[in-house]
């Protein structure tokens, strides 16, 4: 009676591992349905980061270690001739597997390519990683924002077909992988790549670093897709500089993580 018991205990379970590790199975392969109440909270979290695309689109994220408050950041003959060992090889698109990827790796080349073409070095690599980005990813609106001279019109229009149809998250690819390479380079040589800032527009720049982080970590907590845009945002959340000054000391404190939260995007 004892061999019966403990054969039956033993079948019921086994019974009950089959059984758990099936249900876990087909929990897997379904997608997790949504509460109502997950649903208003990602449509709420999307209304504020609405307000905050219209902010960041008039910092023109993709632009700002390019210029400075005069149009141009100079550099001398001798500055020239050291020339930057820390921008992206264009040939990193040959390993991209996902949409979301190569929209970052887009944003983040074509930042790359500025800072290129200020040391005189020749951006043909980037032009064409460029130009096979545009055919992979088929989407107008995005080569329109590297290639017309209103950048901040064309974001406009990019997040605007983005919201339509359903891919918003592949704007805010865009705007967090370009705030993260720029953050990242003035972090390289933040006295020659801040220029483009005062006290005011440093404070600015890093509230929009602060709102972009936090939202990205609430919408992430509810929607699969912001997830790797929010693990790469979380070393900026520490930004918080009133000044330049400020700012480029917390360059310097966070330049290590900046540069994890860069590798992260093409992961």
């Amino acid at each position: 009676m004892k061999k019966v018991s403990m054969f039956l205990a033993i079948a019921a379970c086994v019974c009950m591992v089959s059984c758990g590790n099936r249900k876990a199975a087909q929990q897997a392969a379904a997608p997790k349905e949504k509460s109502q109440v997950e649903l208003q909270q990602e449509e709420y979290i999307k209304m504020q980061l609405d307000s905050l695309a219209a902010e960041v689109v008039r910092l023109k994220p993709l632009d700002f270690v390019a210029s400075n408050n005069d149009g141009t950041i100079v550099l001398t003959e001798k500055e020239k001739q050291v020339k930057p060992d820390y921008l992206l090889n264009p040939s990193v698109i040959n390993d991209l597997q996902t949409l979301s990827q190569k929209y970052r790796a887009a944003a983040l080349l074509y930042v790359d390519k500025s800072v290129a073409s200020l040391y005189g070095m020749p951006v043909n690599e980037y032009d064409a990683a460029l130009t096979k980005l545009y055919v992979d990813i088929n989407d107008s609106h995005l080569k329109d924002i590297f290639t017309y001279e209103n950048t901040a019109e064309a974001l406009k229009a990019f997040h605007e077909s983005c919201r339509e149809n359903g891919r918003l998250h592949f704007f805010w690819d865009v705007c967090a992988a370009a705030i993260v390479e720029h953050t990242f380079i003035a972090s390289q040589n933040s006295d020659k790549f801040l220029a483009a800032f005062d006290d005011d527009s440093a404070s600015e720049f890093t509230l929009q670093i602060a709102l972009l982080t936090i939202a990205m970590d609430d919408l992430a907590e509810i929607n699969p897709e912001y997830k790797e845009i929010n693990e790469a945002l979380q070393p900026l959340g520490v930004i918080n500089a009133i000044s330049v000054d400020q700012f480029r000391e917390q360059l310097s404190l966070v330049k290590d993580q900046v540069s994890e939260s860069r590798g992260m995007l093409l992961k």
